[in-house]
């Protein structure tokens, strides 16, 4: 065992719960928009979940097997983008029902800062289910690459095997994902906005554009994470993230100009 990728787990689970909670917390302080609009945000990609995970894990088997006569690299593709397409029509149509309907009907405003506070809190609770994922990771690491074992193994290739490959992990391997975690937090904060700019413009359009780009971010994740490995994969969701970032500033500033007048 690496202490030093143990410190590395513990440092990447930590920052992934840490960080969204003091990005609702600056919220909070800065503009006043309250917690609740953060735990929305949190308990609706809850919701959406329920439905979206179960009916992903039911389907994607089966869809796979069916695209396999094309060849694997076209199955793997069909794959990809049938995920990007399922994850951006339940969260981004999820996020606008909410808005329209959950939101307006509590007399919650439809501002900028209530969307920055909720794709915080949408992203956030996901960053901290994440963070849960990778403790369970860091346990496995400990338990079955301490010396002396703590867990007895059976005398298994396939086990020996995954062992080994736990005990070839280095920092690098793990701090990644705390990248990729900063960077989805962006993201679903600009899908927040443009949500929400929809239904502030009535621009339906945008919409469609938010499921889209939603789509595009997790097909081009599932593709090259099979394909390229990890370090390009989050290149391109790094490309994303701050196309993410211009958009939201603009949109802020866009939002901003229209209260004013």
């Amino acid at each position: 065992m690496d202490p030093l990728v143990v410190a590395t787990f513990a440092v990447v689970i930590l920052l992934e719960i840490i960080v969204p909670l003091a990005l609702g917390y600056w919220i909070v302080r800065r503009f006043g928009v309250p917690w609740r609009i953060f735990l929305f945000g949190a308990l609706f990609f809850i919701a959406v979940q329920v439905v979206h995970t179960p009916l992903v894990l039911v389907t994607q088997g089966p869809l796979y097997l069916a695209l396999l006569p094309s060849g694997t690299t076209m199955a793997l593709a069909g794959l990809a983008v049938y995920l990007g397409l399922m994850a951006g029509l339940f969260e981004e149509i999820g996020r606008y029902v909410v808005y329209r309907y959950y939101f307006r009907r509590r007399g919650i405003p439809l501002t900028r800062e209530t969307g920055l506070q909720f794709g915080a809190g949408w992203g956030g609770v996901e960053s901290i289910f994440v963070a849960l994922l990778v403790l369970s990771s860091m346990v496995s690491y400990i338990a079955l690459t301490s010396d002396g074992g703590m867990v007895p193994l059976p005398d298994d290739p396939a086990v020996q095997a995954q062992v080994e490959t736990l005990k070839a992990l280095t920092p690098l391997d793990i701090l990644p994902g705390l990248a990729e975690r900063m960077m989805t937090i962006t993201l679903h904060v600009a899908w927040s906005l443009l949500v929400l700019a929809s239904l502030v413009y009535g621009e339906r359009l945008l919409l469609v554009l938010a499921v889209l780009w939603h789509a595009a971010v997790d097909a081009a994740a599932v593709y090259l994470a099979a394909t390229m490995g990890i370090l390009v994969t989050e290149a391109v969701v790094f490309v994303f993230a701050v196309i993410g970032l211009i958009y939201i500033l603009w949109e802020w500033r866009r939002m901003g100009a229209r209260t004013a007048s």
